[in-house]
């Protein structure tokens, strides 16, 4: 199973009054961790919105919480892809505080014409690409 880890450390900012990490800013990190992959798997997000080609909205987003993540939490998010359809994908982000999960979150995404809004296939590089993250 090959995993895509993406590295951040819970800043002050994103506490709530209690002093744990405000529940939706896990979906910021997950962001931040599935544009890292993008990036890596040769698709940034940057170079899909300048193309104009695709669209690539969110479309599915859930969450998860286990543990509380606290001030200063050095924190691995492992991403793997779990669905890889024709237009569209799913990840799953296990956010790990040493070897403990505190959180998972599911994100799904799907490719859309810029022009028309339809759906569309997902170009085979990049299918093969999010293989490379898959169980």
């Amino acid at each position: 199973m090959t995993y895509f880890e993406h590295q951040f450390q819970v800043q002050f900012h994103e506490l709530d009054p209690a002093g744990i990490m405000f529940f939706a800013r896990l979906f910021n990190h997950a962001h931040d961790a599935y544009a890292a992959l993008m990036a890596e798997a040769g698709m940034s997000l940057k170079s899909i919105l300048e193309a104009g080609a695709y669209r690539l909205p969110l479309v599915h987003a859930e969450a998860d919480y286990h543990h509380p993540l606290l001030l200063e939490d050095n924190i691995c998010v492992r991403v793997q892809s779990t669905t890889i359809g024709n237009s569209s994908f799913s990840f799953e982000y296990a956010f790990l505080k040493q070897d403990l999960c505190c959180a998972t979150l599911n994100t799904s995404h799907v490719f859309l014409l810029e022009s028309t809004n339809a759906s569309t296939s997902i170009p085979d590089s990049l299918k093969r690409r999010l293989r490379n993250y898959s169980n």
